[in-house]
């Protein structure tokens, strides 16, 4: 039999080969893996830089699967799917009684159509192009997952109230084996001229080993020699024998009584040579009463191994139920094998070959690891493992059934929800996998929502309102921050501080302000004026973006040369204690004009405090800032600089003379007015 191959990738790295082809790596982004040269080392390893150190560049090698969804058709498929998938989990949540079989169905139809879609597709493509190999890569996967999904319907969710399974396998290989059917539908419109097509008996013999004898017995009457004593025989033999039904009354017992009746009556008259005139007819009757030899010549024809066993058991074991399955099914398969080696054939079984067996054999937990390698991104064991699941056939796997059921179905939705969030077009279908996870999925799926590339702030209002209905608090402040610096990053400041306010992260929004403040303490240009306007009470966020309103409503006080409140407001602003450092220059220097005017707005009261901050905090700051500089001569930092100050003395001797001119003018005309 034919063992799994593993897929091997050669990464060309030149570092690496001079320490023994060694890599390092790790998970990025979903499943997508970084490496990187690697130096082994040990226990007893010198610890210094390699030779190589900062002369050779590092490369980073990114690997990742492909992801066939990507494809429009099959992007298609998984939004089907999605609503599907959506629909059940909705069911059960509600308490309400699902029809399992119904939405496998549905899930079955929705591939199939998809499977037409690709082969259009393929048609249309040139033949041996690279378009024309994908699609007809796509067909093959999906033809198999539907092959699966079909028998897993079957045997898990539509089964009969007697568990006989034989008249649903004759459907499902009938299905997935039409040729026999096509070349019957043909030759039923052909008439009395079909006998002289060549696939009349091939399609015969078709027919029968599919178990389809009705439509057999259709052909074989527009035969020009129907009338014949051997042509009648066989109609006889057919007519009369016996079909088991689950619905019929019969038990199982009566049933097989009747079958041995008729199949010792048949063999009696092929013993007699009743058909020995007409050898295809014997042969179809002798497929129908299981003769050894003659089934072993057809199945010498057949490529799949399963392709012949429903039909087989439909003649030989027509009450088989679902328990007994499995050891038939060996059964064949070692009949298959031999056969094939007998004609000097090598007998090989194919990845779906495998999972048809471990499903026959009830084998859950090899199917499921089995279609796991099923190259669809785990599209498929995620939605079988979940409807199996939420119909209970999933207890089969683990010795703690139902908790390792719940873990097993939650890490598919988990794995299949993560890697959907990675990708731009399918993170909203992702969403709901990880919705229906178990705790870790919403954890993730909280963390996933903050690692969406955001191209437009409709798209993140988008996201940030998706945050809120899932009550994921820092989510949406880490997407507020992100759009933030993006805004800031692209000089809207504006729009960068209203974000920073939307996050309602303390730390972010005093940051922004200080870039609004600093900004105008060098250029004397405010930022964003309407939006520092219309702040209102979200400046209380942070006490730096209350300085920063206010410091505004006296720059608006000031433009408009409205004295008195400007004065007021710049004198509580001194004495806030919320003034930044930084600021100090510029607050004070913003009193001068202030204190200089004729008509005094300052009183003698608030006079003193300004000449108290002059001499308690501008003058200290100067001081603390020149000794550094002395110290540190090269550092960036320039308190003179930054301040758009020339001669800082001469601003410290202009500001103590106003206060000593305003005090004096105030202090005359607060006591004439006492007097």
């Amino acid at each position: 039999m034919e063992d799994e191959q593993i897929a091997v990738f050669g990464i060309a790295d030149p570092l690496s080969t001079r320490y023994g082809n060694t890599l390092a790596g790790q998970f990025v982004c979903g499943s997508k893996i970084a490496l990187h040269a690697f130096r082994p080392i040990t226990a007893s390893t010198r610890d210094k830089p390699t030779d190589y150190a900062g002369k050779d560049p590092v490369k980073i090698h990114l690997l990742q699967p492909e992801f066939i969804f990507d494809d429009p058709i099959l992007r298609s498929l998984i939004a089907e799917a999605n609503s599907t998938f959506v629909a059940l989990q909705s069911l059960k949540r509600k308490g309400s009684k699902a029809d399992y079989t119904k939405i496998s169905r549905t899930y079955r139809s929705i591939i199939r159509a998809c499977l037409e879609k690709l082969q259009d597709a393929a048609g249309l493509a040139e033949e041996a192009s690279k378009e024309h190999d994908m699609y007809q890569q796509y067909i093959s996967i999906f033809y198999s997952i539907e092959c699966v999904w079909h028998l897993s319907e079957i045997l898990f969710l539509d089964q009969t109230p007697s568990n006989v399974i034989v008249p649903q396998l004759l459907e499902w290989v009938r299905f997935h084996f039409p040729a026999a059917e096509r070349m019957a539908t043909d030759l039923l419109l052909m008439g009395r001229d079909a006998s002289d097509s060549e696939e009349y008996w091939p399609a015969l013999k078709g027919l029968v080993l599919q178990g389809q004898v009705d439509v057999a017995r259709a052909i074989l009457q527009s035969h020009p020699q129907a009338e014949s004593a051997a042509f009648k025989m066989t109609e006889q033999i057919l007519k009369a024998m016996p079909t088991f039904n689950v619905y019929g009354g019969f038990s199982i017992q009566k049933f097989r009584s009747q079958w041995q009746y008729w199949l010792t009556d048949t063999e009696r008259k092929l013993t007699a040579n009743i058909l020995a005139v007409e050898p295809n007819l014997e042969e179809l009757v002798q497929l129908i009463i299981g003769d050894t030899q003659t089934w072993n010549a057809h199945i010498d024809n057949s490529d799949y191994w399963y392709e012949y066993l429903p039909g087989y058991l439909f003649y030989t074991n027509p009450a088989c139920k679902h328990f007994e399955l499995g050891t038939a099914a060996n059964s064949w398969l070692d009949r298959w094998a031999r056969m094939k080696t007998q004609q000097g054939k090598e007998p090989q079984l194919k990845h779906l070959d495998k999972v048809i067996l471990s499903l026959m054999e009830n084998d859950m937990h090899q199917v499921i690891h089995a279609i796991q390698l099923m190259a669809d991104n785990q599209w498929f064991v995620t939605h079988l493992t979940d409807l199996l699941y939420n119909c209970g056939q999933l207890q089969v796997v683990g010795e703690h059934q139902m908790n390792d059921c719940i873990k097993l179905r939650d890490s598919l939705l988990y794995e299949f929800g993560s890697n959907l969030m990675t990708r731009n077009s399918l993170w909203q279908l992702g969403m709901d996998y990880l919705q229906f996870c178990s705790e870790e999925g919403l954890a993730a799926l909280e963390l996933c929502l903050t690692k969406i590339p955001i191209k437009t702030e409709k798209q993140a209002m988008k996201i940030l309102e998706i945050c809120r209905k899932m009550n994921f608090p820092n989510a949406e402040q880490e997407i507020c921050k992100v759009q933030a610096k993006q805004s800031l990053d692209d000089e809207r400041y504006g729009n960068a501080l209203e974000w920073a306010i939307r996050s309602k992260d303390t730390l972010y929004v005093t940051s922004i302000a200080d870039f609004l403040l600093k900004h105008y303490a060098k250029t004397g240009d405010m930022l964003c004026p309407d939006i520092i306007a219309n702040i209102g009470a979200k400046m209380f966020i942070s006490p730096r973006l209350v300085f920063l309103v206010k410091y505004f409503d006296f720059y608006q006080f000031y433009r408009k040369r409205d004295f008195l409140p400007a004065a007021e407001l710049l004198v509580n602003l001194l004495d806030s204690k919320i003034t930044p450092e930084y600021f100090w220059p510029s607050l004070l220097i913003d009193t001068i004009p202030l204190l200089e005017s004729k008509d005094p707005k300052i009183l003698s009261k608030e006079t003193t405090a300004i000449l108290h901050h002059l001499e308690s905090e501008l003058v200290p700051l100067i001081e603390k800032k020149k000794k550094r500089l002395e110290k540190f001569p090269d550092e960036p930092v320039n308190i003179l600089k930054d301040y758009r100050i020339e001669n800082i003395e001469e601003i410290i001797n202009l500001l103590r003379l106003a206060c000593a001119r305003n005090l004096s003018r105030a202090l005359i005309i607060e006591n004439t007015l006492m007097a």
